[in-house]
């Protein structure tokens, strides 16, 4: 094969060069963009939202038995409209009755609240969860459907790392969301109502604490939402590194040289550490911080509150529920800046996601007035494509009548193979027009192009499952007889008989355990299949010993019976299957007719030179 390549739902903004999302958005903010998918769980998340009111109104019902008990019974206060000696008075009045009300009432509230808490968590983790499969779902879909282009300046491990580990990361912040945020928020507002209510002055006290709890919080999250971002793309390296020496062992096993990625990893993973470290350091900052903050509101309440009750401007109890209420205020405001780590690493990875839904997607195209088969005609017409590094091909022409068959050669980096990927809706040109029965190649669906076009690379890739798995990729309808039927006819039976479950023998990654030719084989079986009336065939047998090489070259023939193939070769067994050769040669293109009189001279037919 030539070495002449490089190695859902939209959301705004464009990504920068390094994958972010351009500006500082803000942390919930960037898990916002991703509203659409709470859309569909709006019945759940509401269901919550009414779990955590009820919730709210137990909490802030839980001071108020210890209050009137202190005031009734201790003090001796009670007033005409006590709700204590109301209910007491059905069980006697007694102060045993009112002490006993006042403890059942402690308990039916707080089984209410537990009870509120479950469905609220139930309702609202569970909307959590099915949005963050959605996300990963259709950034692994669209992650997929991105054109080969975006591929090639990727690492393979930074993209699973997205996918995987930053969905995850959404996840989390998700359910610290509802299960934390909406909660904390909805106590403070009713807290916040309920102390007005109560006693003003009381009130205006307590909710002074909070604007420096707030602000506290705001100054965190700025330093660790840049942090967090920095710590992701340092993860996200690492685990391409990881990915990319595994998938190179047998190298690193051939040349020794596990101690050079040894010294190679410890870069990176020290990185990030030195970033972890740094967050770590940035939490151990905050939690003092906070604490300071809400003991100095503690202290001022007490002291002005124990100041009016001395006064008598209010009683003991009340001082009670008020200080409760500012505990009550204090610990999710402390709770919620806690999560800000989980929250700005939620972020980071909304950003990383974001950045793979941001990328154009390839045009879909339309059915619509497509044939349900070509006839097999393809023509390049001023064709050319540049993979960032110059020109690869240059104002390429070829015509290729349906039904023939042409070997396509020339030296390594001639472009034969980008022709091939061009021809099969790999890649773009970047000029000119690459035409399938007059039909433009980049504007038609990607699985009717694929309906048309079968390639047989030079490596074909088995994926994990049986055998008969991997003959039917291409169509994953087919029955079991059709399999059969091309499994015989690729000489896939001469070796699958020999393994301990035939077709439905379960194979590994990659295939390990079969041959290249066996593998090579498979391919040709895939294209049988699919029965395409167009097949590319990208040096099917380089690298093969002799007896691999006859048994492809023989399944071959039988796949390019009656259809039109563009081949690109070296060996002379594959030529011969041939029925017009082209050479091609910096991107142009070396017309060898296929019976030469003995006077001709091949002519170099470059881009715009007359032929």
């Amino acid at each position: 094969m030539d070495t002449d390549s490089s190695g859902g739902t939209a959301v705004a903004a464009a990504p920068t060069a390094d994958g972010r999302a351009p500006g500082n958005i803000g942390t919930l903010r960037q898990l916002w963009r991703f509203r659409d998918y709470g859309r569909a769980e709006l019945r759940s998340l509401l269901l919550g939202v009414l779990m955590r009111a009820g919730e709210l109104i137990a909490d802030l019902a839980a001071p108020w038995p210890l209050a009137l008990v202190i005031d009734n019974l201790l003090k001796g206060q009670s007033s005409k409209n006590d709700p204590l000696d109301y209910v007491a008075h059905w069980f006697g009045g007694s102060a045993v009755a009112k002490l006993a009300v006042a403890a059942v009432a402690v308990l039916l509230i707080t089984i209410a609240s537990g009870l509120f808490d479950y469905l609220g968590d139930k309702f609202m983790n569970g909307a959590g969860q099915r949005m963050t499969s959605h996300i990963r779902s259709d950034a692994f879909a669209y992650l997929e459907r991105l054109p080969q282009d975006y591929h090639d300046h990727q690492a393979i491990g930074e993209l699973t790392s997205r996918v995987v580990t930053d969905t995850e990361r959404i996840n989390y912040s998700l359910v610290d969301l509802f299960s934390t945020l909406v909660p904390g928020v909805l106590s403070l507002l009713g807290t916040a109502a309920v102390l007005i209510s109560v006693d003003w002055r009381l009130g205006l006290i307590t909710l002074c604490a909070a604007p420096l709890v707030f602000l506290t919080a705001v100054r965190y999250a700025r330093l660790t939402r840049r942090n967090s971002r920095r710590l992701r793309g340092a993860v996200g390296s690492l685990t391409g590194f990881v990915t990319e020496s595994l998938q190179g062992i047998r190298t690193i096993h051939a040349f020794g040289s596990q101690e050079l990625q040894d010294r190679r990893f410890r870069r990176t993973n020290n990185k990030v550490l030195g970033i972890g470290l740094r967050g770590v350091e940035l939490s151990a900052r905050f939690t003092p911080a906070l604490e300071s903050v809400s003991a100095l509101g503690t202290a001022t309440l007490l002291f002005v509150g124990g100041y009016g009750v001395l006064h008598t401007w209010w009683s003991v109890g009340l001082l009670v529920v008020v200080t409760n209420y500012l505990q009550n205020m204090l610990k999710p405001m402390k709770t919620l800046a806690k999560l800000l780590p989980s929250f700005t690493q939620g972020a980071a990875s909304a950003e990383r996601i974001a950045a793979i839904l941001d990328q154009p997607s390839e045009h879909l195209g339309s059915l619509e007035g497509l044939p349900a088969r070509v006839s097999g005609k393809i023509e390049l017409r001023g064709v050319g494509l540049d993979y960032g590094r110059g020109p690869v091909l240059n104002g390429l022409d070829l015509t290729i009548h349906a039904g023939e068959r042409i070997a396509l050669l020339g030296d390594n980096g001639a472009g034969k193979s980008t022709t091939l990927a061009l021809i099969g809706g790999i890649y773009q040109p970047t000029e000119g027009q690459v035409l399938l029965d007059d039909l433009s190649v980049p504007h038609v669906p990607e699985h009717w192009l694929h309906q048309q076009v079968a390639m047989v690379l030079q490596d074909t890739f088995l994926f994990s499952g049986t055998l008969a798995d991997n003959l039917r990729y291409g169509r994953p309808e087919a029955t079991d007889e059709e399999v059969a039927r091309v499994a015989d006819a690729a000489l896939v039976s001469e070796f699958a008989d020999r393994l301990p479950d035939g077709l439905n023998t379960e194979l590994s990654a990659g295939g390990t355990g079969l041959s290249g030719g066996q593998r090579q084989r498979v391919g040709i079986a895939r294209a049988l299949l699919v029965d395409s009336p167009v097949v590319l065939l990208d040096e099917p047998t380089a690298g093969l010993d002799v007896h691999a090489e006859e048994l492809v070259v023989q399944a071959l023939t039988r796949l390019v019976e009656g259809r039109t193939v563009i081949m690109t070769t070296h060996q002379p067994a594959l030529t011969q299957l041939a029925t017009r050769t082209v050479y091609l040669r910096r991107g142009g293109i070396l017309d060898n007719p296929p019976a030469p009189t003995p006077n001709h001279t091949d002519a170099l037919l470059t881009a715009g030179a007359p032929r």
